[in-house]
C-alpha cells in the first residue's frame, strides 16, 4: 500500500509481516488476543520512519535547544537574621538547612524575630511557654506565628515526627524541641526522642521543600546533620548599678560550630 510521505514496502517484508502476525494471532482464550511476540524467538523487523517535508525538517533543525535551568524551579533566598548573627550567619538562614539552638530562648526568638518580619510563617512544636510579649518585642509577627500543643498524654516519638514532617510542607521555619515538652520518656526513643532514621528523614524533608528546621533544646546537640549549631555561653546585663536602675540592654556571647566552613568555632556578642 502505498500513502503520501511514507515509503513502499517490499512485498517480501509484506509476507513476512503477516506471517508473524500469524503466528502471533492466539484464540485459545476464545478473546481472540493478539500475543506478546518473544523478543529472543525471532530478529526484530526493522520499522520504517516515514519522511518528513523537507521544510518540516529544515524548521526542526534550526530549533535550539532550551536552558536546561529554565525546567527547575529556582531556589529562594535565605532568610535574613539579626545583624550581630551577621557574622557566625554570613548567609543567613538558609532554605533546606537544619539549624539547632542549644539554650536560651532568648537568643532563640533573636534568631527568629527578622525572618519572620519580613513575611515567613513560624510554627513550634512541642515548645516549652513562650511568652507573646517577648515574641513580639523580638520582631516575631504573632499574626504568622503557630505554636503547636502536645496530644493527650503527651508527644510520642511517630507524632512527634509527624507534627514536624507535616508542618515542614507548608511552613518556612519549623522550631521544634526533641523530646517535646510533656513527652512520654518511655515511648520516646533515641537520645533526641526519636530515631537517626527519622531524623535523617526529617533533615531530607526541609531540604526538598525549602524549609528550615530549627531544633532547640539540649537534646538538638546529638541530632544527627546539624548544619551548624548556636550556643549562648555568657550574658550580662545592662542598667542596674549598684542596686538601684532599671535594666535596658542584655548582651549574649554567642558560640556557632558546625560542619564545613563552620566546623572551627566562632563567638560573637549579641545584645538585646
Amino acid at each position: 500500500m502505498t500513502a503520501a510521505g511514507f515509503q513502499d514496502l517490499p512485498e517480501a517484508e509484506d509476507a513476512h509481516e503477516r506471517d508473524l502476525e500469524a503466528e502471533q494471532f492466539d484464540d485459545s482464550d476464545g478473546a481472540y488476543a493478539v500475543a506478546e511476540p518473544d523478543p529472543f524467538s525471532q530478529p526484530a523487523v526493522p520499522l520504517r520512519r516515514p519522511a518528513l517535508r523537507p521544510e518540516l525538517r529544515a524548521a526542526l533543525d534550526s530549533q535550539q535547544p532550551g536552558d536546561l535551568n529554565t525546567l527547575t524551579t529556582p531556589a529562594l533566598p535565605p532568610l535574613p537574621v539579626p545583624s550581630g548573627l551577621g557574622q557566625l550567619l554570613p548567609d543567613g538562614l538558609r532554605r533546606g538547612s537544619t539549624v539547632a539552638v542549644t539554650s536560651s530562648v532568648s537568643l532563640l526568638l533573636a534568631l527568629l524575630g527578622p525572618a519572620s518580619a519580613a513575611g515567613a510563617w513560624t510554627a513550634m512544636v512541642g515548645m516549652p511557654a513562650i511568652s507573646a510579649e517577648a515574641a513580639l518585642e523580638a520582631g516575631i509577627e504573632l499574626e504568622r506565628l503557630a505554636i503547636i500543643s502536645a496530644p493527650e498524654p503527651g508527644w510520642t516519638g511517630a507524632s512527634w515526627t509527624t507534627a514536624v514532617g507535616a508542618l515542614l510542607d507548608a511552613v518556612d521555619v519549623v522550631v521544634a524541641r526533641p523530646g517535646g515538652a510533656g513527652a512520654d520518656p518511655g515511648a520516646m526513643q533515641g537520645t533526641s526522642g526519636v530515631t537517626d532514621g527519622d531524623a535523617r528523614r526529617l533533615n531530607a524533608r526541609a531540604r526538598s521543600k525549602g524549609g528550615i528546621l530549627v531544633l532547640f533544646g539540649q537534646q538538638a546537640a546529638s541530632w544527627p546533620a546539624v548544619e551548624i549549631e548556636l550556643s549562648a555561653t555568657h550574658d550580662r546585663w545592662i542598667g542596674i548599678d549598684r542596686g538601684y536602675g532599671r535594666l535596658r540592654q542584655r548582651q549574649l556571647r554567642v558560640m556557632a560550630t558546625g560542619r564545613g566552613r563552620s566546623a572551627r568555632p566562632r563567638n560573637t556578642d549579641l545584645w538585646l
